[in-house]
């Protein structure tokens, strides 16, 4: 008889279950924006950078599409991780420190950590 089968199997729902096990299920969104101030001018310079560079992958409001929605990844993030993310990529994502100037970099990630939550009220 064959002892490989239920190796094989178990060996394949272990790889499944640590899969699905991967996502931690935070609804990031729900915590709203992250507790750091920017200015109007960066906030809306950000907006700008944002829907140029990152909502074809993201989508207009941070919902995501291509990419992962975006909305609330300032608690998950902190700035300087989500400022290399930016800058040098990750996973499918391309980097962006060659193309953006640093101020447009501190722009969108002004935009994408508080500015998504100020346009609902608008």
């Amino acid at each position: 008889m064959n002892h490989w089968v239920p190796r094989l199997f178990l060996v394949i729902l272990i790889a499944f279950g640590l899969c699905v096990g991967c996502g931690d299920g935070t609804d990031w969104s729900a915590r709203g924006p992250s507790a750091e101030e920017y200015s109007r001018e960066a906030l809306t310079l950000g907006a700008a950078v944002y829907r140029d560079t990152c909502a074809t992958c993201h989508g207009a409001d941070g919902s995501g599409g291509f990419g992962p929605h975006l909305r609330g990844k300032g608690h998950k993030f902190s700035y300087d991780e989500h400022r290399q993310i930016i800058e040098r990529g990750r996973r499918s994502m391309p980097g962006f420190g060659a193309s953006l100037s640093k101020q447009e970099i501190e722009a969108v990630l002004a935009h994408v950590r508080v500015g998504f939550f100020e346009d609902l009220g608008s």
